[in-house]
């Protein structure tokens, strides 16, 4: 007589697939955090030069001065007219930009775009700077009078 042996795998084969995936999944994670560090601060560098454009569209079409409005300490910005906010972005903590600095390059906490879409904070350079740094990686946003901006790596 002979002896079937039962379908199915083993405690060893079993043990080998979960230890072979949980390391594949610890790799992918380490890689996935370095991503982030690195995609993160562009991400947030194109979102505030975004912003900067955004904030003079709003002064041009409602015929008012509009300002924004940077958080430098929690990293959040707002567009602001004089008596409401338009729009709001959180840049800090909680969020996937994992930003480690937000520092503009004029005093003050903003920048204001007026009635007729001229920044009033560039001066007579005619230009502003925004840093956004992450732990590994930062950004310079340099923008116009008129709200054209660019984006450079440090």
């Amino acid at each position: 007589m002979q002896m079937q042996r039962d379908a199915g795998f083993t405690l060893v084969e079993l043990l080998l697939v979960v230890l072979i995936a949980s390391v594949m999944a610890t790799v992918a994670a380490g890689q996935y955090r370095t991503y982030l560090d690195r995609v993160g601060p562009e991400r947030a560098a194109r979102v505030v030069g975004t912003y900067i454009s955004l904030t003079r569209s709003y002064a041009v079409q409602r015929r008012t001065p509009v300002s924004l409005v940077l958080d430098t300490t929690d990293r959040k910005a707002w567009i602001r007219t004089t008596s409401e906010t338009l729009q709001t972005i959180d840049l800090g903590e909680g969020t996937d930009f994992r930003l480690a600095t937000l520092a503009m390059s004029f005093p003050g906490d903003s920048l204001t775009f007026s009635s007729r879409g001229i920044c009033r904070e560039c001066g007579l350079t005619g230009t502003g700077n925004v840093t956004v740094a992450g732990e590994n990686v930062g950004y310079l946003v340099t923008f116009n009078a008129l709200g054209v901006w660019k984006m450079a790596r440090q």
